[in-house]
């Protein structure tokens, strides 16, 4: 995208940036190894960050980098988080031949908080009741190969990631590594991670980022997140922008450029100095002011630019290790077109800035900017996704893909092949869709509008529902994870 002037030029303002203004630190553990690295503190408080300790940073970075680019191609077919989650469990190698043979894809990003409710046509609090259903429609769905925690609204917030991951395990074996929120309960996430991989250290269920907050802020609970890291032994960190165009940053994609790649960058050196030989990654997260209601959504096409401009900069200069998504989520509030057109769109700029025309239709069953978890939009979402899995690379040509002889005759006999016996045999081979019915519009049976296929989605993820089945964890298992769980209530209870 940027030409080797511009690569440059944003290059030495974000250093500008860094040194001039710097990162606000709300972590004296943080502050007094950055001071000790080489770093000087500013008249406002602010740690001013000197271009040799990041470039210090990008050498350790550049030994990763050919590996990270190879994971990163990973995320493109299911999503950033279940591909993390592949990368932790070290499954890379049998997650790409899986995926060659079947359509499997990730639901509901990174986890919802809310619920869109079809049948009453309003958004509600995910409780309990929403919380299991979804994991028991994962569980029954074979096309759903991970699914997010969502964040539960109706029990104690201070125990609610272990309670919820602990009850997403009982009901699904596809549920991922979740954000700690509070930092106190990383031991108790890392304790549940080795239970259930049985390898001792694992942390492949604590998940999450160490979250700036503009303009150039590394506020105290990802501060605080980092130091339990460290002191907990979990050796990996992933530094998150989530910016919005015109709000948080200059209107301008340049402008906005430069300060994501400054956080990030500020961010990745903070965790850096405290623990030099981690894994380190970002992610850019750019969204856009609507400046007709002010509202902060990624469907414009300044996100995309600005994000795939800041990973460009960290490619060519800074060891690469940043991730950006096909497209974050919809905007949208409820299921339908207005969400699949987001998404086509977000999917279109991508691959048009990449040159890549393979990546496939990033729906995954969100709404409302990541923030509402659908069922029927995922139904819908997924249905695409299996059209595209339907259009093969290349045409098979043998001798039962080209009966020449058949062809031969039947023309002859001026006659048709509906009803041959090869016909019979591979007229299955031929795409259907169960929910894109190919019948004329008939408003006595369907319809065919908008409406007609969000209801069939509704009663589609309904039918999945009746198949499911609970995952068979080891007794021993289960009772460990009650115990963490029992732990983790006595000490957040304060009893």
């Amino acid at each position: 995208m940027l030409t080797p002037t511009q690569n440059e030029t944003l290059r030495d303002k974000t250093y500008q940036l860094l040194w001039e203004t710097g990162m606000k630190i709300e972590n004296e553990r943080i502050r007094s190894a950055m001071l000790e690295a080489g770093c000087r503190q500013a008249a406002s408080g602010r740690i001013r960050i000197p271009n040799e300790l990041v470039e210090e940073m990008a050498a350790c970075q550049k030994k990763t980098q050919e590996q990270d680019q190879r994971d990163q191609e990973l995320h493109l077919l299911c999503g950033i988080d279940w591909a993390h989650h592949v990368i932790w469990r070290d499954k890379r190698e049998s997650m790409r031949q899986a995926l060659q043979s079947r359509l499997l894809v990730s639901a509901f990003d990174c986890g919802p908080t809310t619920y869109y409710d079809y049948a009453r046509e309003k958004i509600v609090p995910v409780d309990t009741d929403v919380f299991v259903t979804a994991k028991k429609f994962a569980q029954a769905t074979p096309e759903i190969g991970y699914i997010s925690t969502w964040y539960r609204q109706d029990v104690p917030q201070a125990t609610e990631r272990i309670d919820s991951l602990v009850l997403a395990l009982k009901h699904t074996d596809k549920v991922d590594g979740i954000e700690a929120i509070d930092p106190a309960t990383i031991k108790y996430l890392k304790e549940i991670s080795e239970i259930i991989t049985e390898r001792p250290g694992d942390s492949s269920y604590l998940a999450g980022s160490e979250c700036i907050t503009s303009p150039l802020i590394l506020e105290r609970r990802s501060a605080d997140d980092i130091v339990e890291r460290k002191t907990r032994g979990i050796h990996r960190y992933h530094v998150a922008s989530m910016p919005t165009i015109g709000v948080s940053t200059p209107v301008t994609i340049a402008g906005s450029v430069v300060m994501e790649a400054a956080e990030i960058l500020g961010g990745m050196v903070a965790c850096f100095v405290l623990d030099p030989e981690s894994d380190l990654s970002g992610r850019a997260i750019a969204l856009v002011a609507d400046m007709r209601n002010g509202n902060s959504t990624p469907s414009g096409p300044e996100p995309t630019l600005v994000n795939l401009a800041v990973r460009e900069l960290f490619d060519t200069w800074w060891g690469g290790h940043l991730w950006v998504e096909v497209f974050f989520s919809p905007y949208a509030k409820r299921p339908g077109l207005q969400a699949v057109t987001e998404n086509f769109y977000g999917l279109w700029r991508y691959s048009k800035l990449l040159g890549n025309p393979d990546i496939p239709y990033p729906g995954m069953g969100t709404l409302n900017s990541g923030g509402t978890g659908c069922f029927v939009q995922f139904m819908l979402d997924m249905e695409i996704r299996r059209s595209q899995l339907a259009t093969k690379e290349e045409i098979p040509i043998d001798d039962e893909a080209l009966p020449i002889e058949e062809i031969c005759q039947i023309a002859a006999a001026d006659g048709g092949f509906l009803t041959s016996e090869h016909t019979l045999k591979h007229c299955r081979d031929l795409w259907t869709s169960p929910l894109f019915l190919t019948e004329n519009p008939d408003p006595t049976r369907w319809p065919g509008d908008e409406k007609a296929i969000l209801d069939r989605c509704d009663q589609m993820w309904r039918e999945n529902l009746n198949h499911y089945e609970p995952p068979q964890w080891p007794e021993e298992k289960t009772r460990a994870l009650e115990q963490v769980l029992v732990r983790a209530k006595r000490e957040f209870s304060g009893g």
